[in-house]
C-alpha cells in the first residue's frame, strides 16, 4: 500500500507547552503537546507515515501545523462542556479530507480507538496496534520499541507472535498465557512507588524526597538529589520504568526537595 494512502492519528495529552511557558500565545499543535506518551506517538507517525493528525479532546483533529490558539485543560477521560462531540469530528474528517484515506491507524487507548469507530466508515481499513496494551505504560514500551528498532508494530507483533508460539511450546503454556507473562505489573527496586502512583486517583501529585524515600524504604542516590537527568521520562532506567508504566510522568523537579508528577492522559 502507497503511504499517500495511509493515515495516523495520534493523541493529545495532558502535559502541554504552556505548563512551562505560560506567557506563549498561538502555538502549532506538534509543539504544543509535551507529554512523554504523546511525543513518543508523534515520533512514531512521523517515522513511520507522510500523513497524520492530532486528535485532540477540544479541538478535535489537527495536522501537525495547525495553530492551537491557547492553553486548556480538556480530555476525553473526563469529558466535560468543551469535549469535542463526534458528529463535530464527523464534520472535520469530512472537511479535512481524512476520509479519503484508505488505511487508518490509530495510537491511543480505548477513548480514541471508540472515537474512530465512530466517525470513519466501512470504505476505510482502521487498525488499532496498541488494543493490545493493558494501559498507557505498556503502550509507550511497545511504541517505544518500535521507534528505537526502526520497525512498525504490526511487523513487530508479527515475531512477537512467533517469539510467543515457541515460548509456549517449550512451556507447555498457551500463547495468551506467555502474553500475559509480558504484561506483568512493574517489579523491581522501585515497586513501592510503582504500586503508591497506580492507586492514586489524582490527575496531579507533588512528593517530596523524603516521602518518596519512605514510600520505597530506602534513601534515593546522590545523583537523584543533584542531578536532574536522573528524574528523565526514560523507559530504559527501572527507577522512570516505575512511575512510567503506572502511567505517571515526571512534571517539574525541584532537585533534592520535591518532584511534581502528572497522569499521562
Amino acid at each position: 500500500m502507497e503511504n499517500a494512502e495511509r493515515l495516523c492519528i495520534v493523541p493529545c495529552g495532558a502535559a502541554k507547552i504552556w505548563d512551562k511557558q505560560p506567557s506563549l500565545e498561538a502555538v502549532q499543535a506538534q509543539y504544543a503537546y509535551t507529554g512523554v506518551f504523546a511525543a513518543a506517538c508523534q515520533r512514531y507517525a512521523s517515522m513511520f507515515f507522510d500523513h497524520w493528525v492530532i486528535l485532540s479532546a477540544k479541538h478535535g483533529f489537527l495536522y501537525p501545523q495547525d495553530l492551537i490558539p491557547e492553553d486548556y485543560n480538556v480530555s476525553f477521560v473526563k469529558p466535560s462542556s468543551e469535549t469535542i462531540a463526534t458528529q463535530q469530528l464527523i464534520e472535520q474528517a469530512q472537511t479535512k479530507g481524512l476520509t479519503d484515506y484508505k488505511q487508518i491507524t490509530v495510537l491511543g487507548g480505548k477513548h480514541y480507538t471508540n472515537r474512530a469507530k465512530e466517525v470513519f466508515t466501512a470504505n476505510q481499513e482502521l487498525s488499532f496496534p496498541l488494543s493490545g496494551c493493558t494501559g498507557i505504560g505498556y503502550m509507550l514500551q511497545k511504541v517505544t520499541q518500535a521507534v528505537e528498532s526502526r520497525i512498525e508494530i504490526a511487523a513487530t507483533d508479527n515475531m512477537q507472535q512467533q517469539r510467543l508460539a515457541l515460548e509456549a511450546k517449550a512451556t507447555e503454556t498457551s500463547p495468551a498465557a506467555a502474553k500475559a507473562a509480558l504484561q506483568k505489573p512493574y517489579s523491581g527496586k522501585y515497586e513501592q512507588l510503582y504500586r503508591y502512583l497506580a492507586e492514586s486517583d489524582s490527575d496531579s501529585l507533588t512528593l517530596s524526597v523524603k516521602q518518596m524515600e519512605k514510600i520505597l524504604g530506602f534513601s534515593l542516590p546522590q545523583s537523584a538529589y543533584d542531578h536532574r537527568p536522573w528524574w528523565a521520562n526514560t523507559l530504559s532506567h527501572s527507577h522512570a520504568k516505575s512511575w512510567l508504566m503506572a502511567e505517571w510522568e515526571v512534571d517539574t523537579v525541584q532537585l533534592g526537595h520535591q518532584v511534581s508528577f502528572k497522569k499521562m492522559l
